[in-house]
């Protein structure tokens, strides 16, 4: 019986609790008590009150000394790699193991393939894999990534229990909202830390992942913690009366149906909708076209009650942690123009999204989801990482073997990239970032290319190994640039970027 917090217009509110909710408690509770009489008017009429700013408590990390967090992004990792002798993989899984704490996504699912019962789809790796992450040094994963339930439910309570078995703390996927959204804890000598996970529908059937809440006798849909968008393409002027024209034609030709789809009812005067397949569905297969300045650009409005959920989830994991995590799995670029998994640009709201992070309480963002690199920023003095690339990206190979497969009935990883990403090895190249503190101040950020052995035999394909200097320097040189976007400067020492900030 308290307070609702919300958000709103850019900032977290308090809500009053409901007068006629509040009378008929109190009502309640003195009828209880055996009260005949109850005085109304010593209630006080919340609902007069002013929505007054919440006043959030400090903000700063509270972890003394010197402390490391090295952050990666994408795990799609099918099999063991800890002990490969090569030096250039250790090189790069060292930079996880010296840190004193370690992050990365964990893509796909992991399972015992000789035992598991549920559909193996999509990316499954063994389930040995969830040890040997922990052997690399990694404490904490998201699961909050459009591959959770690829091989469905079961897939994914295989994996985190499996993460669970082996000690690494996960975050953004659960039996029910509940659980999803909640902030994850790490106990370490430097002090507790806190993960929240979430991530935004690459496709309107990825809704489909997002876990719903325990309502009454219903348990909730297991599922992750989903973070919803509507989106609006933005044309020009007289390209915006073309689609209207065109729009308005189509629906001359209703009346040849027995069953028309039905027109729309709450499109706004700047704004048009038009169909986009033939589901039936209004929303939302039907896309949103309006007047802008950038035509081809697309505005993305997030749904405002996930946002409040998760912003929630970190103010309450700023309260009980001395380090908070917060990491989101998007792939949305900014422009109809770019290759999704290729856009080098996070849209407007993905920035806003941890801007608001960073004010409610997040030490640190940990963005991924595009299969290459984004831009750096130090906001407000902490690191907001917009995409780190996919640090493994394993094809499949071993998996037929495990399942009786013949050779022919397998497509090879190599032509899986060519296929995605045509000729580009962006894909194919990461960074390890090490953000250094001291006594609760990020003093820096190192930055460690990898890549995932374009040049190497297949079977070492997409296994991280530490970029040697020409590809190194040509990596860091690309984050420079995307980099200087928000203002950020970064310093190449050799084949190592370096962010000051302290």
């Amino acid at each position: 019986m308290t307070d609702q917090i919300v958000y709103e217009k850019g900032k977290f509110m308090i809500l009053p609790f409901d007068l006629k909710y509040s009378n008929s408690y109190l009502i309640g509770t003195f009828l209880f008590l055996g009260l005949a009489i109850v005085p109304l008017f010593l209630v006080k009429p919340v609902l007069a009150q002013s929505l007054e700013p919440l006043n959030l408590r400090d903000m700063n990390m509270t972890i003394s000394g010197e402390f490391t967090f090295a952050s990666v992004g994408d795990l799609m990792i099918r099999r063991p790699a800890s002990q490969l002798a090569d030096a250039d993989v250790q090189a790069a899984l060292q930079l996880i193991s010296e840190a004193d704490l370690s992050f990365g996504n964990m893509e796909g699912e992991l399972g015992n393939l000789r035992e598991f019962e549920g559909p193996l789809n999509g990316f499954m790796g063994t389930h040995e894999v969830a040890a040997d992450l922990k052997v690399m040094g990694f404490d904490m994963v998201n699961r909050a990534q459009n591959h959770l339930l690829d091989s469905e439910v079961a897939g994914m309570l295989s994996t985190n229990n499996l993460l669970d078995a082996a000690g690494i703390v996960h975050a953004g996927s659960g039996r029910n909202l509940e659980e999803a959204s909640a902030p994850e804890f790490l106990e370490l000598p430097q002090g507790r830390v806190a993960l929240v996970g979430m991530h935004a529908p690459i496709f309107p059937e990825h809704r489909r992942l997002a876990a719903t809440a325990q309502e009454g006798n219903l348990g909730g849909r297991a599922g992750l913690n989903m973070l919803n968008y509507s989106e609006t393409i933005l044309v020009t002027e007289e390209q915006f009366a073309s689609l209207k024209q065109v729009r308005d034609q189509f629906q001359e030709y209703r009346s040849n149906y027995d069953n028309p789809r039905p027109l729309v009812s709450n499109e706004s005067a700047n704004s048009l909708r038009f169909p986009a397949s033939s589901s039936g569905r209004d929303d939302p297969m039907y896309r949103i076209a309006a007047a802008g300045e950038l035509p081809g650009t697309i505005d993305y409005t997030l749904n405002s009650r996930d946002v409040s959920r998760i912003l929630r989830s970190i103010r309450n994991a700023r309260q009980y942690a001395d380090y908070v995590v917060a990491t989101a799995h998007i792939h949305q670029s900014q422009s109809v123009l770019e290759q999704q998994h290729l856009s080098t640009m996070p849209p407007a709201f993905y920035v806003d999204l941890a801007h608001q992070a960073i004010d409610t309480g997040a030490d640190i963002f940990v963005g991924h989801g595009v299969q290459t690199l984004r831009g750096i920023e130090i906001y407000r003095g902490k690191p907001i990482f917009y995409g780190l690339g996919e640090f493994f990206r394993e094809s499949l190979w071993d998996l037929p073997a495990v399942l009786g497969m013949v050779d022919a009935d397998q497509t090879s990883g190599r032509y899986q990239f060519s296929r995605n990403f045509g000729n580009s090895t962006q894909s194919l190249e990461s960074i390890v970032a090490i953000s250094h503190y001291d006594e609760g101040e990020l003093m820096e950020v190192r930055l460690y290319p990898t890549e995932l052995g374009s040049d190497g035999p297949d079977s070492r394909l997409g296994i991280p190994r530490l970029a040697k200097y020409d590809k190194a320097r040509e990596i860091l040189e690309r984050v420079q640039r995307l980099s200087q976007e928000f203002g950020t400067n970064i310093d190449i020492d050799g084949s190592v970027g370096i962010i000051r900030v302290n």
